[in-house]
Formats: structure tokens, sequence, C-alpha cells
């Protein structure tokens, strides 16, 4: 699953539940844009273009469970 957002508070909580929920975190990023190996085939949502051409810097994690 991945998981993008522009707000800091909401991305640690996500974090942070997401490991108490048990699942796995691959890769994380506070910069996207700013982050050549997660901006990889990176599909761009209409917000995230709003928010990033505000200066605000978009938070991506990359998760997954086991089965």
């Amino acid at each position: 699953m991945e998981f993008k957002t522009d707000n800091r508070s909401l991305f640690d909580f996500a974090l942070e539940q997401a490991k108490e929920a048990g699942w796995i975190i691959d890769a994380f990023t506070y910069d996207l844009h700013h982050d050549d190996v997660m901006m990889e085939g990176n599909v761009m949502t209409e917000y995230e273009e709003r928010f990033s051409a505000q200066g605000n810097p978009i938070h991506k994690v990359i998760l997954h469970r086991e089965r």
C-alpha cells in the first residue's frame, strides 16, 4: 500500500498506527519530490499538485502486510 499526504501530524500518526497494526514499512520519505528513488513511478494527484505548488512537502510511505 502507498500513502501520501502533506499533513506531517497525520503522516507521523499513520506511521505509528501502521507499526502497531502489523504493517511492515518498506520505505518512507518526508519530502517525496526531492527523493529520486521514491519518485520513481509516482502518479501525482490533484491535491499533491496543489499542495506541493504551495511549497508543502509531500510525505509518502510504502508498506505491506505479511499473509
